[in-house]
């Protein structure tokens, strides 16, 4: 039986969210917090339907980018829509847009929208700088350095 929906409001949903499941890297939380006809829509090339979809595309997030932090800098509440400014910082440790892991730590902003429905995420919807992100990750280092 699934955890009854949180009496929070959309912005704290939100916040959570994001620290608990990619700060902290506690999937089982995201169960909490997600509609079972929950949508995710990322820049980093996946769409997925569902909470066990989802699920799959946060793990291989994590093996990407092992200690990705994700900052709200700015959260804006439009009736059942969250807005937020974003900021990604990570190591890139495994492949991620086709390119293997180097090491290097990557950051690079976004902003997604989130859809709340009875106190749970339905939706996620988030665009990113990928073409920043890529161009650390792909960027060659001069000699000597």
């Amino acid at each position: 039986m699934a955890a009854a929906a949180s009496s929070e409001g959309p912005e704290a949903l939100v916040r959570r969210f994001w620290r608990r499941v990619f700060d902290e890297r506690d999937l089982t939380a995201a169960r909490e917090m997600l509609t079972a006809d929950f949508r995710w829509r990322g820049s980093l090339g996946s769409e997925s339907e569902g909470v066990e979809d989802f699920l799959a595309y946060a793990t291989a997030a994590q093996v990407a980018m092992p200690d990705l932090t994700v900052s709200l800098d700015e959260v804006v509440v439009v009736g059942p829509q969250v807005w937020a400014r974003l900021r990604f910082s990570a190591t890139h440790r495994g492949e991620l847009l086709g390119q293997p892991g180097t090491g290097r730590r990557v950051s690079y902003v976004g902003q997604a929208v989130h859809d709340v429905r009875d106190g749970r995420l339905s939706r996620v919807w988030v665009v990113a700088d990928t073409l920043s992100l890529y161009r650390q990750m792909v960027a060659r280092t001069a000699p000597g350095t």
